[in-house]
């Protein structure tokens, strides 16, 4: 197996989820790096190639709960650092940064899943692998941490402007 060529198609998603996971492009450009390492030292351990993307994502996450749990890492998520996935998105500024907020308020695992889920686009079943959970657990997750978010952000979009902003008048 090559691990340059495992890594080459996952790489933006990756990318996106360590920044996600880290809060800012340094942080998640750091964390990536150090995951990336600790996967090419450890490729030996991959059982299916097919896999690759899970068991790259898990390790990645493993490794920013190492570092959180030794204060290294102080932000927790940031939409501007998800890449492509954000700009993609016809909303103004305002609003983007409103749903960044409202994302920083979950709690870590309802977090990690709508990241997961919403913005990398894994399956239910990817996420619990990621998550070393169930695939009811990550629904549940995926449920609150929904609600919660909107909660949050029509909260956040009505204190601002004094009324919904467009996700919320969307749904």
């Amino acid at each position: 197996m090559d691990f340059e060529q495992l890594v080459k198609p996952v790489y933006p998603e990756l990318l996106r989820y360590a920044r996600a996971m880290a809060g800012s492009v340094s942080d998640g450009d750091d964390l990536l790096q150090t995951a990336l390492i600790k996967g090419w030292r450890g490729l030996k351990s991959l059982r299916d190639e097919a896999g690759f993307k899970v068991w790259m994502l898990r390790i990645l996450r493993n490794t920013y709960r190492s570092q959180k749990r030794k204060k290294w890492l102080r932000n927790l998520v940031s939409l501007e650092a998800v890449g492509d996935k954000a700009a993609d998105t016809s909303l103004p500024f305002e609003e983007k940064e409103a749903v960044r907020l409202a994302l920083q308020g979950l709690p870590a695992q309802q977090r990690e899943a709508v990241v997961l889920f919403e913005v990398l686009g894994l399956s239910v079943n990817e996420v619990a692998s990621v998550q070393k959970a169930s695939p009811s657990a990550v629904k549940s997750r995926l449920s609150r941490g929904r609600a919660k978010l909107r909660e949050r952000y029509l909260a956040l979009t009505e204190e601002e402007t004094g009324h919904e902003g467009k996700i919320a008048q969307a749904s």
